[in-house]
């Protein structure tokens, strides 16, 4: 296995930056295959401390989580769970019970600008209580994306309470790289952790290899260059290292570079303090097997 090395600015991008999504598509797993994946990560990838959350579970299936399933998994230890909120606010609730076994690292719902102010009213005082993080996702896939950000961040920020931006990249409301460089910039500028989903499994954009306009290194990496550099690096500039084909920036252990925009690894370890980063994803064994295959 590979160690972490705290010091290597690529390290410190991946670090933590995988949340287990593997009963969605396209994997697709059953519940205790899943589970069972989950348990297994810690001794089959290369690069374990990739993984954030255990598992991405909508609330349905967290009250499965028994202490007996996690044993037959192999869990040794608390699971932490990214929870899909959908439906009634209180059935939510009443599904959240505080259990020593589960950690909910998130609560993630779907907002509108109308249904924000409400949700937040329910959702922020609970996250808060559970320690979680609270992720809203606009749909920004419609004509007025961008009153529908602006609109979305400027309720998150009068609200008070620390809240997640979550954008998805696959899918009927799924974004390309421009509507992404605007959110990550918009999330950054107002200090929003920061959270994606959907088509990320691989670091770069290859096209030989796999249909996905983004890779996962080059999200982390524009998330941290516009919260270390704000307006230096442009949406235009976020933009074009979301859809960088290179290892070129990111083969430095001292620091991040591209397109005349430079990183130590000191800011790059500030930045991801300071800016929360995760990317759920069904699969953190292809992200770990291309990152074999593409560093020396």
């Amino acid at each position: 296995m590979i160690p972490f090395n705290p010091e290597s600015s690529l390290d410190i991008l991946l670090h933590h930056l995988f949340d287990y999504a593997g009963m969605f598509p396209p994997a697709q797993r059953s519940f205790p295959d899943a589970l069972s994946e989950s348990a297994s990560l810690a001794n089959s990838l290369e690069r374990p401390w990739l993984v954030g959350a255990d598992l991405v579970l909508d609330t349905n299936h967290l009250c499965k989580l028994t202490p007996e399933a996690l044993s037959t998994a192999g869990f040794t230890r608390p699971v932490s769970v990214c929870l899909l909120a959908a439906g009634n606010v209180d059935d939510t609730t009443a599904t959240l019970q505080e259990t020593p076994h589960i950690r909910i690292a998130s609560i993630e719902v779907k907002v509108t600008t109308d249904s924000l102010p409400q949700l937040l009213t329910h959702y922020a005082p609970l996250a808060t209580r559970l320690g979680a993080l609270l992720a809203v996702e606009p749909d920004l896939s419609t004509a007025v994306w961008r009153d529908s950000l602006k609109a979305v961040v400027e309720i998150v920020r009068g609200h008070g309470t620390t809240v997640a931006l979550k954008c998805r990249c696959t899918g009927p409301t799924g974004i390309g790289p421009d509507r992404l460089a605007a959110a990550i910039a918009a999330a950054a500028d107002a200090r929003l952790p920061y959270k994606v989903t959907g088509g990320l499994h691989y670091p770069l954009v290859e096209p030989q290899r796999h249909p996905f306009p983004m890779g996962f290194l080059n999200v982390a990496a524009a998330v941290c260059a516009r919260r270390a550099r704000g307006e230096s690096a442009s949406e235009n500039l976020l933009s074009q290292l979301l859809r960088n084909d290179s290892m070129r920036p990111f083969l430095s252990s001292e620091e991040l570079s591209f397109e005349g925009l430079s990183l130590s690894s000191k800011e790059v370890r500030e930045a991801r303090a300071v800016a929360h980063i995760s990317i759920g994803s069904c699969s953190v064994h292809e992200p770990d097997q291309d990152l074999i295959r593409l560093l020396p």
